[in-house]
């Protein structure tokens, strides 16, 4: 056996020493490269990695709804897809652009110019339509079927970087009904008008972010995300409105206005005990659903934002406050000065017809301007500020509603003009929204109690527990009791035969109401053609149930409220009461013998009380066919020249009062709609 070499065995011990160092330094290495990526960097890189495996993305809050008295849908969310895409991980930009530019509706540019934006996040369609929304996904699985040549399965691709999110879009289920109450929101769900405007932070709900794990192209594997999590649903809003009620104010309301051509109208249902407001309809409306098609005056509340001269339907409150300050009583008499009342050298009050003598409760029935300026004039500028103030006039009614107008009200006390405080007895020079005199109507019904108003009953989460109630309030006491109901026995004669409003009056019912016919301003100058026709009401007399009041404005033909706006009253009310569980008797009395009867002798007048009033025709036995030639008209009484030419668009003007004797243009004529006709009455000898 040769012995080993020394020369040998030298270099095997070296390399195996070279070898260890060789290892250890290895081993250094990797202990110093694992130190550094686990303590020096560990905490960066665990944070890119969970950024590129999992991420967190928002969930978008979803609205309350909002519900009528009933819990009736009136506002709701519906869950929609919106297209958003990472610019800066698209590479092929044009290919990308036009490929989905007719899916989602784009010309190709426009899809290239937001698909190349400076931004790491974008928004590229908001709230695909169903069609589009099935197109897109469409898109997307014929993308997942391709792999480029040349690249791994696990390669990100620029269809991997645009990709739906849901969101909630406001829907209106109930269309148009109660739209300028409800409000609009805008794309992102916030409220601009309306109830949505007011109540925004009640309805928004709160957003929050979910984890979602994606795999390496960056696809969803993993969702945290719930269905409608309730964590981000708003409170929903129960409004006092009656869906029924608001539907038959809407209808009765759009066939008055269409039957006298009318330019618009208001409409107004309110509980006089607790000031809730069961409906609230105007004309023209919209539809929040598309609201941008619509005029801002369209999109406005107007029985709170558009004040308005009220004409004579004013004097219930004038009336109201005299007897309230037992300053008259209802049997005392004011000659009414034949028509004509100079109170200066050019300050002249006419009425409509040529009364002589008229009790309290006489010129409210007849309406009589001259009897209502000099119970103005017996009450006297202080007291009759504060009565009138008290009822809310000149003052919001605190609705909480955005935009609401607080009317305009001189101060009586410092009004020195005779003929200002005169010409404000019968409604002009003071301005008013509807809800103003509907609530103050409303305090004569409630036992002379002014009430707040009420729009919103109460606010509930989304787990169904009551978040806020709100409850009626009464503001003050404005009339004493007997005052309250005294008035509401005379408002029961206007509707009663000698009455301007028989037509007012749903059958086996009664009504305390007022009719009013207010000139519209046109510049600075009382219009002569353009009028407001009203007609406020309580149901029944008695003991009323409901308060209503109705704003026809511009009608064609006739222009009386009594005429025009009470029959559009007499269908809300009897419709109305039906739904809430109302019915008129099985037997009506034959002897209707009013409240009030005792204190209507008859009145003394220059001409005899136009005649028209006493037989009123409920149900004018005329066609309904538009007027193309004028009728013979002789014979006829005013009520029933309005209800005849109401169909022929003519504007009509009326000399002396009773009968028809003279026309101008003659019978036979042919006529158009816009031009003139001049009738002539004379009473019977």
């Amino acid at each position: 056996m040769n012995p080993v070499n020394p020369e040998i065995g030298k270099w095997v011990r070296l390399r195996i020493l070279l070898v260890a160092l060789g290892l250890a330094c290895i081993g250094l290495w990797l202990c110093g490269r694992f130190f550094y990526l686990q303590a020096i960097r560990g905490p960066d890189l665990r944070e890119e990695a969970t950024r590129e495996h999992q991420k967190y993305f928002p969930i978008l809050p979803v609205r309350g709804m909002i519900l009528d008295r009933r819990g009736n849908e009136l506002a709701i969310s519906t869950r929609v897809s919106s297209v958003v895409a990472h610019p800066s991980q698209i590479k092929n930009v044009n290919r990308l652009s036009r490929e989905l530019a007719p899916i989602l509706g784009f010309k190709t540019r426009e899809l290239k110019e937001i698909l190349t934006r400076a931004r790491p996040f974008v928004w590229v369609k908001r709230h695909l339509t169903p069609e589009r929304e099935e197109a897109f996904l469409a898109w997307q699985a014929a993308q997942d079927q391709k792999t480029p040549a040349g690249k791994g399965g696990n390669a990100r691709r620029d269809s991997d970087a645009i990709y739906l999110i849901p969101e909630a879009r406001r829907y209106y289920p109930q269309q148009a009904l109660a739209g300028p109450v409800l409000g609009f929101c805008n794309i992102d769900d916030e409220g601009l008008e309306g109830i949505e405007f007011q109540y925004d932070n009640y309805l928004y709900g709160k957003p929050k972010k979910c984890t979602k794990l994606l795999d390496a192209r960056g696809h969803i594997v993993v969702s945290g995300e719930k269905v409608w999590d309730p964590d981000v649903m708003g409170h929903n809003v129960v409004l006092t409105l009656d869906r029924t009620l608001q539907y038959i104010a809407e209808k009765e309301l759009a066939r008055g206005i269409e039957k006298y051509h009318a330019a618009g109208g208001l409409a107004l249902v309110v509980q006089p005990q607790t000031g809730e407001i069961l409906a609230m309809a105007q004309s023209p409306a919209m539809d929040p659903n598309r609201q941008a098609q619509y005029s801002e005056e369209a999109r406005r509340n107007r029985n709170l934002t558009h004040a308005l001269e009220p004409g004579s339907a004013f004097k219930i409150f004038i009336a109201a406050s005299a007897l309230d300050a037992q300053v008259v009583k209802p049997s005392d008499k004011f000659h009414c000065e034949n028509g004509v009342y100079r109170l200066g050298p050019k300050e002249v009050i006419h009425d409509v017809h040529p009364y002589g003598t008229l009790t309290v409760q006489q010129i409210v029935q007849k309406s009589s301007n001259i009897g209502a300026a000099k119970l103005a004039n017996r009450t006297g500028p202080e007291k009759l500020d504060h009565y009138l103030r008290s009822f809310g006039f000149g003052r919001p009614t605190n609705i909480f509603f955005p935009g609401e107008n607080a009317g305009l009200l001189k101060n009586l006390r410092l009004c020195r003009s005779p003929i200002d405080r005169a010409t404000l007895a019968f409604g002009q020079g003071v301005s008013v929204t509807p809800l103003q005199m509907t609530m103050a109507l409303s305090a004569m019904g409630n036992d002379g109690v002014l009430m707040e108003p009420l729009l919103v009953k109460e606010i509930v989460s989304a787990q169904g527990e009551k978040v806020e109630e709100f409850h009626p309030r009464p503001v003050r006491r404005v009339l004493s009791q007997q005052t309250a109901q005294t008035m509401l026995a005379i408002m029961e004669t206007v509707t009663q035969a000698g009455g301007t409003a028989p037509l007012a009056v749903p059958e086996g019912f009664t009504v305390a109401g007022k009719t009013g016919t207010a000139q519209k301003l046109v510049g600075r100058a009382y219009s002569h053609h353009k009028f407001t026709a009203v007609f406020m009401g309580m149901v029944p007399a008695n003991k009323p149930v409901l308060a209503i009041s109705v704003f026809i404005d511009e009608p064609k033909g006739a222009i009386y409220g009594g005429v025009v706006a009470a029959p559009v009253f007499k269908e809300i009310a009897a419709q109305s009461l039906r739904v809430l569980g109302y019915y008129p008797a099985k037997e009506l009395k034959q002897d209707n013998v009013p409240v009030l009867a005792s204190l209507m002798p008859t009145p003394a007048v220059a001409a005899p009380a136009a005649p028209e009033f006493k037989q009123p025709p409920l149900k004018p036995k005329t066609s309904k066919e538009p007027l193309h030639v004028m009728p013979d008209l002789r014979g006829l009484t005013i009520r029933q020249v309005l209800d005849l030419l109401h169909r022929s668009g003519l504007h009509c003007r009326f000399e002396g009062s009773g009968m028809a004797v003279g026309q101008e243009p003659s019978p036979g004529t042919a006529i158009s709609p816009g031009g003139t006709c001049l009738v002539k009455f004379q009473s019977p000898s």
